[in-house]
């Protein structure tokens, strides 16, 4: 008892000094309430039942090179989206080109489909003022949206 007594001021600065760090936590939290969390949230929840695999990947690059109008093709996954990069022969019609968003389609499965969006980017080595085109496909939807005609004035 007499420790309490002789270093009572210390034990008042250490109780204040405790309650001060509590409440300057609870501030911080309140103003910085999503601190810390997944930088897609919740979006991706469920991904690794869906997974698309280096050699899910690849292949799909290879269907996509068994086309004679492809001359190059990248696939890569961020977060929720298949990005497609296609650079297709120079005397190639836009037409043509956004027919290569089935062989994409048909390199997933089902589930793939409804659960990542697929974006598929098309240009040419040259400058055409028709591409690049670009066509995106939401997990939800079916078909794909395309960028307008670029080269109709």
């Amino acid at each position: 008892m007499s420790f309490i007594r002789k270093n009572k001021f210390i034990i008042i600065a250490i109780g204040v000094f405790l309650i001060l760090v509590i409440l300057a936590f609870q501030i911080v939290t309140m103003f910085f309430p999503k601190e810390g969390t997944a930088l897609y949230g919740d979006r991706l929840d469920g991904i690794e039942n869906v997974e698309l695999t280096k050699t899910k990947l690849t292949k799909i690059e290879d269907a996509l090179k068994e086309n004679e109008i492809v001359k190059k093709a990248s696939v890569s996954v961020q977060g929720k989206i298949v990005e497609v990069i296609i650079t297709v022969q120079d005397d190639t019609s836009v037409d043509s080109a956004k027919e290569l968003n089935t062989t994409v389609l048909n390199s997933l499965e089902e589930d793939e489909k409804k659960f990542y969006d697929i974006q598929i980017f098309v240009k040419k080595d040259t400058d055409a003022t028709d591409f690049p085109i670009i066509g995106y496909k939401h997990h939800a939807r079916d078909n794909f949206s395309w960028t307008k005609n670029r080269g109709a004035e």
